[in-house]
Parts: structure tokens; sequence; C-alpha cells
């Protein structure tokens, strides 16, 4: 475990959580877990930590107690810094997707205009994989 929490530790955590959260699209649960523990962080710091320990344990393995340390400190600022990343990866997430089905659509339709071009026996020997 790590006595001092640096602020580049903390941010490499955050952005850890988040990548892991939008990998594994865990957004809405990581929105409930983290916005309805946080109130009891600031208020009772001992509590969010006891809340939020057995989730970071059991979603990053070695670094949940390091990432428990980090959120124990600045419980709900550090859970709303968590919140607007996996927020902005979910916004690229979507416009990636968003971009991989046009390609496949313009990819669809120049295969089907390519299919119209060749004459039965180029389909024929297509279709068979002999071309």
């Amino acid at each position: 475990m790590i006595d001092e929490m640096t602020p580049e530790r903390e941010a490499f955590l955050i952005e850890e959580a988040a990548q892991y959260i939008v990998s594994h699209d865990l957004e809405d649960f990581a929105q409930i877990a983290l916005e309805g523990t946080a109130p009891f962080g600031d208020i009772v710091g001992e509590l969010g930590f006891m809340m939020s320990y057995p989730l970071a344990v059991t979603f990053f393995n070695r670094s949940g107690a390091d990432f428990v340390n980090m959120l124990g400190f600045n419980y709900k600022l550090n859970a709303e810094k968590i919140l607007d990343r996996v927020e902005e990866l979910k916004k690229v997430k979507e416009l990636r997707r968003k971009i991989m089905k046009e390609q496949q659509k313009m990819l669809k339709e120049r295969r089907k205009r390519m299919r119209q071009q060749e004459g039965w026996w180029d389909r024929l020997l297509s279709s068979l994989g002999l071309v």
C-alpha cells in the first residue's frame, strides 16, 4: 500500500478506473456506486471507505488498496473526477462506434456495387471462394 498519494498517482488511478469502467460497460453501475456513496465520503470518511473498498478490490485487484486510499482523501472530489472522465471516454467510445458503423455501411455498399458490375461467372467464382 502506498502511504503518500502523489498527484501523479492519483491521476493515474483515476484514468485506470475510468478506462476499466468504460471498457467493461459499467458506466451506469459506477455512477450509482460513486454518486450513491459520495455524500458519505465527506460526512463520515470511514463509511465511504468501507463502502468503496469491496468494489475497488473486486474491480482493480492489486491496485484496489491504492484506489481506496485515493478515494479516502478526497472522496467526493475524486469520485466526481472519475465520473467526469468516464463521461469523456464514453463520448469517445460512442463516436468510434458511430464511425465504425459508417465505415461498415460504406464497405457494404462498395461490395454491393462491385458485385453488380461483375458478370455471373465472377459472382459464381467469388461465392465459391475461388476468386
